[in-house]
């Protein structure tokens, strides 16, 4: 003889399960929107731009960073929200701000030459003597 029971599931509770199902499956579309971004870093001197490998990117406030390429191309490792600012830097270029929008996937960035003045020796007549000991 087998004997069956029948769960009985009033409508509140049919309805508070649908509420949570719902909350967890529309939960990603409230979250910030987090996404990938790419790009290529250009620097632009007098008369030329090229492509500068070795770039550094970095999201600003934080030790996040990556560099470029060969090729000058980059794929941050982190996601990214609306609002971060992400900062490109190279020896001898000028650095540049970018913040990220919500359509923001790929950046074309172009850093400019910066002035650069070398400090060292003034050129003179006197000869070079060294002051150590002959031995």
């Amino acid at each position: 003889m087998k004997t069956t029971k029948t769960i009985s599931v009033n409508k509140s509770t049919f309805a508070f399960l649908g509420l949570i199902l719902s909350i967890l499956f529309f939960s990603n579309s409230f979250q910030a929107q987090e996404m990938e971004v790419k790009g290529v870093v250009k620097g632009k001197s007098e008369s030329i731009t090229e492509i500068l490998s070795g770039a550094t990117v970095y999201l600003k406030g934080t030790n996040d960073a990556t560099s470029t390429n060969r090729k000058g191309e980059f794929t941050f490792p982190k996601k990214l929200k609306k609002g971060d600012v992400l900062v490109f830097s190279y020896l001898g270029y000028k650095r540049k701000q970018v913040k990220i929008t919500e359509k923001t996937s790929f950046l074309s960035v172009v850093l400019l030459e910066d002035d650069n003045e070398m400090l060292g020796a003034l050129n003179s007549n006197k000869r070079f003597k060294s002051k150590r000991l002959k031995q």
